[in-house]
């Protein structure tokens, strides 16, 4: 398996990719979302075929310099999952943010979505309560180490 950060010039790929997405991706959209900086899209590929993929966009905050990155969406074909790919996917973002000094990732997702709540925990995400919907991985800490 292939994990690739796609950047502009890529929207071939999340066009091969349509049958992840829950509607046909526009190539106009979708040039327009690679060519802006805050957005990342990572796409998982097994023999050339796209089985998964991640996208989030960053935000800027006002009580920090340091970004935030919002983890909007991940999905991994229905005969790929349990293999380890969405914890592939998680983990290269999580790389991603570290490496440009982000202070944290957030993901929504519903406490009963089960595979959700488990493969966000099980890659560093917290919540303050078991029936939070948000869940953080907190990437630096007071002393700027960056923490899993």
């Amino acid at each position: 398996m292939r994990i690739r950060l796609l950047s502009p010039g890529g929207e071939g790929d999340v066009v091969r990719a349509s049958h992840l997405l829950d509607e046909p991706p526009d190539p106009d959209a979708v040039r327009s979302y690679l060519a802006d900086e805050r957005n990342v899209f990572f796409l998982a590929e097994e023999k050339g075929r796209a089985v998964g993929f991640l996208r989030g966009t960053a935000f800027g905050q006002l009580k920090s310099t340091r970004k935030q990155m919002f983890l909007y969406e991940i999905e991994v074909e229905s005969g790929h999952r349990r293999l380890g790919i969405g914890t592939e996917l998680v983990q290269r973002l999580i790389a991603y943010c570290q490496e440009r000094e982000f202070e944290e990732i957030f993901v929504f997702t519903d406490p009963s979505n089960v595979a959700a709540v488990s493969l966000y925990r099980s890659t560093g995400a917290v919540t303050e309560t078991p029936a939070d919907r948000m869940f953080v991985y907190q990437l630096l800490g007071t002393t700027g180490v960056a923490t899993p």
